[in-house]
C-alpha cells in the first residue's frame, strides 16, 4: 500500500490539483520517489486522498508536461530520472541594510531636482494624448530611438547647445551609463581611456568592468589639464566641460579647442563631452558644446533630460560621428530601444510644444534664488565656494571641512567630501560639495546656522 502523507488545504486560495502537484514534485527532486518508481493509479489516488479522478489527473498532467513523471500506454505514469537533486526549495529574505542616506533628515546630494516644479499636469496631459492616440507604440520601435524624438532634439541641440548634428546621428538610450556601456564596446580593446580625476565614478566603474586602461588625468580651475593629459598614452578622453563633476570648473573655449586639438593630432583619439548639467549656466553665456567647436568628427556627444526634469525620467542620448554610427549600427542594429516608446512621444510632444523650454527657464530661476539663498547662508571667514557659475552644486573650500561635514551628520544632514571623489586614495583637499536642487529654503538655513558655528 502506497503511502502519500501530503495534507490537502480544501479551504485554501491554492487549487486541489496544485497543491497535489507541487507534493509530488518536491518528493521527486528530494528523491523521496525513486527514478522508474510506479505511481499510484489515478483512480487508487484519488480514493486514498478523498478528491476527485479529476484533480489527480491535472496534477499528473502538469508532472508530465514538465518532466517529473512519464506515461507509459496501458501501464500507468513512472518516476524521471532527476539528476541533480534540488532539495527543498528555500526562499531567504535578506534583511538590507539600510544605507547611510537613509539615516538622514536632510540630503545635499548633487543627482536631485526640485519635484515640486516638476510639470505634472502638462507632462500627465502629454502621456494620456499619446497614450490614446497612437496604439502603434506598444510594437517594438527603432533601436537609435523614434525618429520624431530625434528630430526634436537635434533642433533643440543647435538653438541652446551649439551642437550640429542630424536626427540621424543621435541614439536615444535609458541614461547615461547605459550609453557609455554601449561606447565602451565601440572602441578598440587595446583603446586607453583618461578620466578627470576627481571624477564621476560610475564612468570609472563602467570602463573597468568592460576592462579598459584608465589613466586619470588631474583638474585644475578650467577643468581637465591638456598637459597632463598629453603626457599620456590615452586614446579617449571623458570630459565635463560644461561644469566639471565634482569640481564645478567651467572650461574656457581656449582650453576646449587645445583639447580638440590633441584629438586631432593621430588618428583612433576621441573626445567624450558628457554635457553634464549645461542647460545650467547662471552668471555668464553659455559656452557653445564642444561637439560644435569640432569640424572632423572627432567628438561624441552625452547628454541627459533627468537634470532638467528628473532623475527617474531615464531618457539620455548621444550625438555619434559619422564613422562611429557605422560602428554602433553594425555592432547594436539588433538590440532593442531601452526607452518606452509612450514615454519618448510624451517628450518629443513636450520640447516641440515649446513646453520644455518653458520649463527650463522657470527651474533656472528657482535654482539661481536657491543657489544665491545658500551662498549667503555658508558664508564666512576662512570660507571659499567655487562652481557656482553653473550646475546644480557648488564646492566649498575650508580648513573646518571635516568637522563641518560630522557636525552635520550627527545632526542628520549628509554632505559630501571631495576626497571620495578622487581615484587615489589619502587626498586631502579641505573641501566639501553641496547640490541645493532638491532641498528646502529651511534646510538651507539649518546648514547655515552649522557654518556659522565652525
Amino acid at each position: 500500500m502506497f503511502d502519500f502523507t501530503v495534507t490537502l488545504d480544501r479551504e485554501g486560495k491554492k487549487p486541489i490539483y496544485e497543491q497535489l502537484y507541487s507534493y509530488i514534485a518536491e518528493e521527486i527532486r528530494a528523491k523521496g520517489l525513486k527514478e522508474n518508481e510506479r505511481m499510484p493509479s489515478k483512480k487508487s489516488l484519488s480514493k486514498h486522498l478523498g478528491i476527485s479522478v479529476n484533480t489527480v489527473e491535472t496534477a499528473y498532467a502538469l508532472l508530465t508536461d514538465e518532466g517529473y513523471l512519464k506515461a507509459k500506454p496501458r501501464s500507468g505514469y513512472y518516476v524521471c530520472r532527476i539528476d541533480a537533486p534540488i532539495g527543498k526549495d528555500v526562499i531567504r529574505y535578506r534583511s538590507k541594510a539600510k544605507k547611510n542616506c537613509d539615516n538622514y533628515r536632510i540630503d545635499f546630494r548633487t543627482n536631485a531636482v526640485d519635484v515640486a516644479s516638476f510639470p505634472y499636469s502638462t507632462w500627465a496631459r502629454l502621456s494620456k494624448n499619446v497614450m490614446y492616440s497612437t496604439p502603434e507604440y506598444l510594437n517594438t520601435g527603432d533601436v537609435m530611438g523614434d525618429y520624431e524624438l530625434r528630430e526634436s532634439i537635434a533642433k533643440y541641440l543647435h538653438e541652446f547647445r551649439g551642437v550640429n548634428c542630424s536626427p540621424e546621428q543621435i541614439i536615444v538610450g535609458a541614461g547615461i551609463e547605459y550609453l557609455t556601456m554601449l561606447l565602451a564596446e565601440l572602441f578598440e580593446n587595446r583603446a586607453v581611456f583618461a578620466l578627470e580625476n576627481p571624477g564621476y565614478g560610475k564612468v570609472n566603474t563602467i570602463l573597468k568592468n568592460n576592462n579598459k586602461r584608465i589613466n586619470y588625468i588631474g583638474v585644475d580651475e578650467n577643468g581637465l589639464s591638456v598637459d597632463e593629459l598629453k603626457k599620456t598614452d590615452s586614446d579617449i578622453v571623458y570630459v565635463t566641460p560644461s561644469h566639471q563633476f565634482p569640481t564645478g570648473a567651467v572650461m574656457p573655449v581656449g582650453r576646449r579647442m587645445e583639447l580638440i586639438k590633441w584629438a586631432q593630432e593621430r588618428k583612433g583619439r576621441y573626445i567624450i563631452e558628457d554635457d553634464y548639467n549645461g542647460e545650467f549656466n547662471f552668471s555668464v553665456k553659455p559656452i557653445p558644446a564642444m561637439q560644435g567647436l569640432s569640424t572632423d568628427g572627432k567628438v561624441i556627444y552625452l547628454s541627459t533630460f533627468s537634470r532638467v526634469l528628473a532623475p527617474s525620467v531615464r531618457v539620455a542620448y548621444m550625438v555619434l560621428p559619422d564613422k562611429m554610427l557605422d560602428k554602433f549600427m553594425k555592432r547594436f542594429s539588433s538590440y532593442s530601444s531601452t526607452v518606452p516608446r509612450f514615454e519618448q512621444h510624451t517628450l518629443n510632444e513636450f520640447i516641440s510644444g515649446g513646453y520644455f523650454s518653458r520649463h527650463l527657464n522657470r527651474v533656472k530661476n528657482i535654482y539661481r534664488k536657491r543657489r544665491d539663498k545658500l551662498i549667503d547662508a555658508i558664508a564666512g571667514k576662512n570660507i571659499k565656494i567655487t562652481g557656482e557659475r553653473a550646475g546644480l552644486h557648488i564646492v566649498v573650500k575650508t580648513p573646518s571641512a571635516k568637522e563641518i561635514i560630522k557636525t552635520a551628520r550627527d545632526r542628520g544632514i549628509r554632505l559630501y567630501d571631495m576626497d571620495t571623489y578622487y581615484f587615489e586614495r589619502g587626498k586631502q583637499s579641505n573641501a566639501i560639495i553641496i547640490g541645493y536642487a532638491g532641498v528646502s529654503d529651511s534646510d538651507i538655513e539649518e546648514l547655515g546656522d552649522i557654518f556659522k558655528n565652525k
